[in-house]
């Protein structure tokens, strides 16, 4: 059974924005990991210019004698995958007047709840997409589970995020003008969370 051990070597936690809060640095210890024989090291931090989760170093130690390290089984170590877990491990999230909350009581929460207002859907797709970039996640899929709406709603509804200015640091100039354009080809949406309106077109 895979097993995986985080520590957190810096107890200082760095605000990312919309709540969203994160160790600045933390080792992951991984074994019985598929396809690789030994134990495997990380060491990872918060990168201020890449603004998330990132691997600085990565070892391998065989699982005893007569065994060895080879180059097959370093290129089978889930770098990215490890970085992504551990992350959502120590991530918390505070929500405004709230005190922080572990990732995953926050996320169970978004499901339950559907009387948010276009406002408050607004900005939890805001912050799902923090959270899941700070991690290295494919933040437009984990809006679109944790809001329970399609990606292509979830890509329009960040590009709204963004013209709203709720998210320009979270959107390059290049990505929004993706979504504009996925967006101008698919037409006017429903905004979740708003039965009756209002609906964005181009």
């Amino acid at each position: 059974m895979s097993d995986i051990h985080v520590e957190v070597i810096h107890s200082e936690r760095i605000d990312v924005g919309d709540g969203v809060r994160i160790p600045t640095a933390w080792e992951v210890v991984a074994t019985n990991q598929p396809d690789v024989a030994g134990t495997i090291r990380l060491h990872v931090v918060f990168d201020e210019q890449l603004r998330r989760a990132a691997a600085t170093s990565v070892s391998l130690e065989r699982p005893g004698e007569g065994d060895e390290v080879t180059a097959a089984a370093l290129r089978d170590i889930r770098v990215q995958y490890l970085v992504a877990v551990s992350s959502m491990r120590l991530i918390t999230v505070a929500r405004e007047g709230g005190e922080p909350e572990q990732l995953g009581h926050y996320l169970a929460a978004l499901k339950t709840r559907t009387d948010r207002s276009y406002e408050e859907t607004m900005r939890e797709a805001v912050t799902i997409y923090r959270l899941a970039s700070t991690a290295n996640l494919a933040p437009l899929k984990l809006v679109s589970e944790h809001l329970g709406v399609s990606v292509s709603t979830a890509t329009r509804m960040m590009a709204r995020a963004r013209e709203a200015g709720l998210a320009e640091d979270l959107i390059t100039r290049d990505t929004y003008n993706r979504m504009r354009a996925e967006r101008e080809q698919t037409g006017p949406y429903q905004v979740p969370g708003s039965p009756s309106g209002p609906s964005i077109g181009r």
